[in-house]
């Protein structure tokens, strides 16, 4: 099983019957978290990392999350207000993390984990960086999150599915011609570029990321970050993907078709995608952020193969990889309906 560096190992008797073991963790940014395990009170930031911990069986050891997890509280039944601390990962309630007690707070490592361990030291609770929205890390941080929780089968379970299909992809792509995908995210105009779990995900996906070439360090700030770039619409058609997918702003619950219906409308309606080859072939697409993000993203890529590469993957339903992420890892029924494509 892989599991980050140990540097230390001390174990502890607790009650006669249990034991703490105290470990020394380096986390997704080379830091070094020592931590007692297993955690039985966790703190976890970043929807992803939440979903992690309930697939693997770990949700009742989630005591606080943000509030941008407790809004959805079709796919959260498990947590009230009270489980709220702070807006999201890069807005903490230090004080309300504080009285929950945790043994270890979990943050992406776009978040604000270095400013979180600061305030929190004093207090000896550990900050642990794992970004469970990195597609490249996916395994790792699965088995991490089960080693942290004692959930170690669980989260081999896990691992399994998403090697399965990691592998299905890959396999069917070998040696395949990459397909330019233009990738949109909720707002127009911004796109994601390498350095995002999205461009990862149209990459397993057998895509072209058309934005690809684009290096973030020596772009302005103004115009964002990995996952939220800002581009000229021209730059659109220069490109010319033959594949343009826009992300929908969902949850768990299904998108009214009339919704996906005017999204479609306003992103074919707009003159810089009317100009690209993926409009004169019919294959302009609106996805839930739901497909697109499902563990680790790997429901997204096989979305992204299903229609890049229809031809090869004319077998593969993307929804019943969702399924199964949803109702077997997440214990919820499904809602079908995840995309949609409008006709000419």
């Amino acid at each position: 099983m892989f599991f980050k560096s140990i540097l230390s190992t001390a174990c502890v008797l607790v009650a006669c019957s249990s034991a703490v073991v105290a470990e020394t963790i380096i986390d997704d940014v080379g830091r070094s978290v020592e931590v007692d395990l297993p955690i039985e009170r966790a703190v976890i930031f970043n929807r992803y990392s939440v979903e992690f911990a309930r697939a693997i069986g770990a949700i009742d050891q989630v005591v606080g999350t943000g509030a941008s997890t407790y809004r959805d509280p079709d796919y959260w039944p498990q947590f009230t207000e009270a489980n709220v601390v702070g807006q999201g990962q890069n807005d903490l309630n230090y004080e309300a993390i504080i009285a929950k007690s945790p043994d270890l707070v979990i943050l992406p490592r776009n978040g604000v984990y270095e400013e979180a361990a600061r305030q929190l030291e004093p207090f000896g609770i550990p900050v642990m960086v794992i970004t469970a929205w990195d597609t490249l890390k996916h395994v790792e941080n699965v088995e991490l999150m089960g080693r942290l929780f004692g959930h170690e089968e669980q989260a081999e379970n896990l691992v399994d599915y998403y090697i399965g299909y990691k592998k299905l992809l890959a396999d069917r792509l070998e040696g395949v011609s990459t397909v330019p995908v233009y990738f949109e995210e909720t707002r127009p105009l911004v796109t994601v570029t390498p350095g995002s779990g999205w461009h990862d995900m149209i990459a397993a996906g057998g895509g072209e990321n058309v934005f690809g070439d684009i290096v973030i360090a020596d772009e302005a700030a103004a115009r964002g970050n990995p996952n939220a770039f800002t581009i000229d619409p021209e730059e659109i058609v220069l490109r010319a993907p033959a594949v343009v997918v826009k992300l929908e702003p969902g949850s768990y619950t299904a998108i009214p078709e009339d919704q996906f219906s005017r999204t479609w409308v306003d992103l074919i309606g707009r003159e810089e995608v009317r100009s690209t080859p993926a409009v004169q072939s019919n294959n302009v697409h609106v996805i839930n952020y739901y497909l697109a993000g499902g563990s680790s993203k790997i429901t997204g890529a096989l979305q992204i193969a299903k229609w890049a590469h229809p031809d090869l993957f004319a077998d593969i339903d993307p929804e019943e990889a969702m399924r199964q992420w949803i109702e077997d890892f997440q214990g919820l029924p499904y809602q079908p309906g995840m995309t949609y494509q409008g006709g000419f």
